[in-house]
């Protein structure tokens, strides 16, 4: 087998082995015309000088303390001192707690990604922040929604993380979003204006990859390929140019990750611990980081021969 091996000492996959003990999260409301959502919001213990907002968005039957707890997102909240975000969709407007991705209602700068936004708009200015840098990121139906938010508003959202989602415009219907799941052969093609990083699992039965290649993918995009072990899980991780329209895109297809968050603590619902830090990673890319900014091990395997 053709290639170069380096192997370097990290931490190993899942976000946190020993999670500090983190400030509460505090409770608000946002309403627009045609949504009312709940969320919990995580102030860490030290604020940048100018500090970002995360906004992390649950997947189906998940909340956001759920969330929060299956990420440990909050941990590197305080180790770089941005502010998170966790948006919780209402029983009322979806029994399973999905977001509502594959309503035209909320496709656009209204409904859904709207409400979002004011939340966002109403946290900066109750805690005196300029929001001058926003993220969205998301798992499944809140991977959908991120992307969807990466096209409605680029000049207010920075960069977006999808993690097992679909993309922008799969479906305007509950069965065409099941047909969008399983195929992943409807929707935007690429990442869009907004800089994006994707996460996908290649044995995820309730997303099919081909949804995760679809957004990554922009057509003549120059595309940079390498293998990797990170967290025992092999991988592959894409660095997409931007090309016309589409801004660049990060890209990792985990292999034997089902349809859950990689590198996530098992307090959480739908978490693999096993695999790349998709947390961690999203950080890396949100902030401008250099991969190699962090004492993690990889393996690195660099491959002339396909994936699967």
């Amino acid at each position: 087998m053709p290639g170069r091996i380096a192997i370097r000492r990290l931490w190993g996959g899942s976000a946190t082995r020993q999670s500090a003990v983190e400030r509460p999260l505090q409770e608000g409301t946002v309403s627009t015309a045609f949504s009312h959502l709940s969320y919990k919001l995580y102030l860490p213990r030290r604020l940048a000088p100018k500090p970002a907002i995360i906004v992390m968005l649950h997947g189906c039957t998940q909340t956001a303390q759920d969330f929060a707890t299956g990420t440990d997102m909050n941990r590197l909240a305080d180790r770089h001192g941005f502010i998170v975000i966790y948006p919780q969709q209402n029983l009322s407007a979806n029994m399973n707690r999905c977001w509502n991705w594959f309503d035209r209602r909320n496709q656009d700068q209204s409904g859904e990604p709207a409400a979002i936004m004011r939340m966002i708009d109403g946290v900066a200015e109750a805690h005196d922040i300029a929001p001058d840098t926003v993220f969205v990121a998301g798992l499944s139906a809140g991977g959908a929604l991120a992307a969807i938010m990466g096209r409605a508003y680029p000049d207010r959202i920075d960069r977006i993380g999808i993690h097992a989602g679909v993309p922008a415009g799969a479906a305007q219907t509950v069965q065409g979003a099941f047909r969008a799941m399983e195929n992943g052969d409807e929707g935007e093609i690429g990442p869009g204006p907004t800089p994006a990083i994707i996460f996908q699992g290649d044995a995820d039965s309730t997303v099919a990859p081909a949804n995760g290649d679809r957004i990554a993918f922009a057509p003549g995009a120059p595309v940079r390929r390498r293998r990797l072990l990170s967290g025992w899980r092999w991988c592959h991780r894409y660095l997409i140019a931007p090309v016309d329209e589409h801004a660049q895109a990060e890209y990792w297809l985990v292999r034997g990750l089902g349809h859950a968050w990689s590198g996530g603590r098992s307090l959480g619902s739908y978490t693999d611990p096993r695999g790349p830090s998709a947390s961690r990673e999203m950080v890396r890319f949100f902030l401008g980081y250099s991969r190699m900014a962090y004492p993690w091990i990889v393996i690195r395997l660099f491959l002339t021969r396909p994936f699967r």
